[in-house]
């Protein structure tokens, strides 16, 4: 299973969350894992302890000048726009876990491909300490305000701890295989 994962690439947020993409990389080790940003913070924390032939990166050309690529296989796009285009393409579960405004802006890009697609991709939202509250309430109000319908939710996968993770993965893993 091809498993993206969005999150922050910033070394200086708190260490829990950055523990937390520990353990979450750990519970991927099975799987390949794409990532569209660079190789720190939690996002290289999740590949930490998966075999490099497991992980791809695709990202944006600048990231490629600036060394902060893995050794193994990246892919390089112009554009952010390009590059979520790539992830959805290739990906089969996308699991977003805490992050700034380029995971938001995936959030948003996932849920919006996911109502207009055909092709339905599983969206996983790692609430880990409410962090996506508000989010969820704003898309809420979104939904009462009648500025989008039920359909914006399709597919997204609320979990708020690692075994309800774990649960997800292998319920989506059965569904998808």
């Amino acid at each position: 299973m091809k498993v993206f994962v969005g999150c922050s690439s910033r070394n200086e947020i708190p260490k829990e969350f950055l523990n937390l993409a520990l353990q979450v990389g750990e519970l991927l080790k099975e799987e390949e894992v794409i990532i569209g940003g660079t190789k720190f913070g939690m996002m290289g924390n999740v590949v930490n302890n998966i075999p490099l032939k497991q992980v791809k990166q695709i990202i944006l050309k600048d990231y490629v000048k600036e060394g902060m690529t893995f050794q193994n296989s990246y892919q390089i796009c112009n554009s952010s726009f390009e590059r979520l285009n790539e992830i959805w393409k290739q990906a089969d579960v996308l699991l977003i876990l805490p992050g700034g405004t380029g995971t938001l802006g995936e959030i948003f890009f996932f849920l919006e491909e996911n109502r207009m697609n055909l092709e339905k991709k599983k969206l996983i939202l790692f609430n880990d300490q409410d962090y996506y509250d508000e989010i969820i309430t704003f898309i809420e109000k979104l939904k009462q305000l009648n500025f989008v319908n039920e359909a914006i939710l399709d597919g997204l996968n609320l979990v708020f701890s690692l075994e309800e993770l774990m649960n997800c993965l292998e319920r989506i893993k059965h569904e998808i295989f």
